[in-house]
């Protein structure tokens, strides 16, 4: 067996380079489980980093490292879930659907999230629309950034383009700002679907002349 020397730096360095990744990647999934965690149990609001640091068993630094504020950690955690059930719905398209129903589709990973959490949501959509720019809020925007353009892609043979595009931003926009009435009781779960349905339907009818 040829000996590794430091003629073969990467050979030489290769097991050490994997116990650290090993080691890194360990210390993220316990910080994304904790603070997946303790959004469910107390909220955005209530969650604090330094919660997230105990139940994950590292230092309160070592959260900064990979999120550097709570409103990062926030987008972490929703990035990780976007990330299974954004790809998941936009491959999700069988036979042919009528455009209102396959938009409707498009939105349920923002629906599901916003109607069994609505205190997060809220907290979603205010970063989103507001937060300060970091690698994980990135991910997260680019991700409801391919659900528009699937909605402009579904709409485009009826409506054009241009329309087409007006109609994705406006379904996306007012979809993340209807879906956090339900965080201050101020319309029911029912109500939210139903303002929803309309939002799509008045969208696309613009957008087509219907």
């Amino acid at each position: 067996m040829p000996k590794i020397t430091s003629a073969d730096p990467d050979r030489a360095q290769s097991p050490a380079l994997g116990r650290r990744e090993r080691a890194k990647a360990d210390k993220r999934a316990r910080i994304l489980g904790a603070a997946r965690e303790l959004l469910r149990e107390n909220g955005f609001e209530r969650m604090t980093v330094v919660q997230v640091a105990d139940r994950a068993d590292v230092a309160v630094g070592t959260v900064f490292q990979y999120a550097a504020s709570k409103a990062e950690l926030l987008m972490m955690v929703v990035a990780d879930e976007y990330a299974d059930t954004i790809p998941a719905v936009l491959r999700s398209r069988t036979g042919r659907q009528a455009p209102a129903a396959r938009v409707r589709q498009l939105l349920e990973p923002l629906a599901t999230r916003a109607l069994q959490d609505p205190d997060t949501s809220a907290a979603i959509a205010r970063e989103l629309l507001f937060g300060t720019e970091g690698p994980h809020r990135g991910e997260v925007i680019e991700l409801v950034a391919s659900l528009e353009r699937e909605i402009a892609r579904t709409l485009h043979e009826d409506a054009g383009a241009e329309r087409a595009e007006a109609a994705a931003r406006l379904i996306v926009a007012g979809a993340i700002l209807e879906l956090n009435r339900t965080r201050t009781a101020r319309a029911s779960r029912g109500t939210v679907e139903r303002r929803l349905v309309e939002l799509v339907d008045l969208a696309i009818a613009g957008a087509t002349g219907g």
